[in-house]
């Protein structure tokens, strides 16, 4: 089991966590600059904390009360990061019994057929898929058997039908080994597939922790989701339609991928990045088109490198994020009318009736 307390400052950015995880799948979850990377840096070891205590497994990582810190590699943690960060003069052997005994270097071999490398042992990094390389971080970073297993995003470079492969194979293998996992992600596809807990990330602070199933009960879904003041939630119908799939409201509609499963009521989730703002003089993308709304900025808030935009429209409010360097860029305000758009595919359905 993790226990971590720790408080940390940069900046203006100040971080205070409480975490506890028992022997499951835990998805962080929130904005750009929440501070879920962090959280798992100091977890490794990566960076020490202002103050705070770590425990894994009945041993102590970090008090800094007693001055105890353990370095990363006397942590035995797991860590596979979105760059995945393989070595690349090393093959895929190579790179998975890295960091091993001596003793234990024929252990890695095993690891080439759980993680279907079997053929692939003596290729460098350059030589792989994009799958392969995912493959080989994990098996590296399990090869050692740690008592955690942290993951930075480490999907979100995949395609949609190869994310879900390996979502599929990150379960099983968690199912097989019983190592606790922490799962950074943006995506709501990974939060739903991937874990057991969801804990809900803002400002440097935890805002919620629940059972990811309660996620889809109810008005618990919308007051989820609304507690971490992040995304766009949308209550409607599915309907089929002549254009295709849509979910409609008495205000609007939103065009949906095909993969919807059936009619009736459902509710979307759309992560600010996924809402593009639009501008008279660049071309409006083809699948963009679908879905174009006119709207007003009712709020813009800047939190450091990042600015949250709420808009008003189609009886919706509507949480659009960006840089806040392009937001300076912009030449919009509170109060400013403009144009947005998402595409089909970047909805997701979180519940449906």
């Amino acid at each position: 089991m993790l226990e971590a307390v720790f408080q940390h400052s940069y900046d203006t950015f100040h971080m205070d966590i409480t975490l506890s995880l028992k022997r499951e799948i835990g998805v962080l979850f929130g904005p750009s600059g929440a501070g879920k990377s962090l959280s798992l840096r100091i977890i490794a070891g990566l960076v020490k904390p202002d103050s705070g205590t770590i425990s894994l497994s009945g041993r102590i990582l970090l008090n800094t009360e007693t001055r105890v810190y353990k370095k990363p590699s006397e942590r035995n943690i797991g860590l596979v990061f979105q760059d995945l960060a393989l070595f690349p003069h090393l093959n895929v052997l190579e790179n998975i019994g890295y960091g091993m005994p001596k003793g234990r270097k024929k252990e890695a071999a095993t690891w080439l057929e759980k993680m279907h490398l079997g053929g692939l042992e003596e290729r460098y990094p350059s030589q792989l898929s994009g799958g392969q390389k995912q493959r080989t971080a994990l098996a590296r970073a399990l090869a050692p058997h740690p008592d955690l297993l942290l993951l930075d995003e480490p999907f979100s470079a995949l395609d949609a039908p190869l994310r879900r492969n390996m979502r599929r194979e990150l379960k099983k293998l968690h199912r097989e080994t019983g190592i606790p996992m922490l799962y950074v992600t943006h995506y709501m596809e990974d939060v739903s597939a991937m874990g057991n807990t969801v804990f809900f990330m803002k400002e440097g602070k935890l805002t919620g922790k629940t059972p990811v199933e309660h996620l889809w009960k109810g008005a618990y879904a919308s007051d989820s989701w609304h507690a971490i003041g992040w995304g766009t939630i949308i209550e409607g119908k599915i309907v089929q339609k002549k254009g295709g799939i849509r979910l409609s409201w008495k205000e609007g509609y939103l065009s949906l991928e095909s993969s919807a499963l059936h009619s009736g009521e459902a509710v979307v989730f759309i992560p600010p990045s996924n809402l593009k703002l639009l501008y008279e003089e660049i071309p409006l993308d083809s699948e963009l088109a679908l879905n174009v709304f006119e709207g007003t900025i009712i709020e813009a808030i800047t939190l450091g490198h990042h600015t949250s935009l709420y808009i008003e429209a189609a009886g919706r409010q509507w949480h659009l994020e960006f840089t806040s360097e392009s937001y300076h860029d912009m030449d919009v305000a509170e109060g400013s009318r403009v144009r947005f758009a998402v595409r089909p595919q970047d909805i997701s359905i979180i519940k449906q009736a």
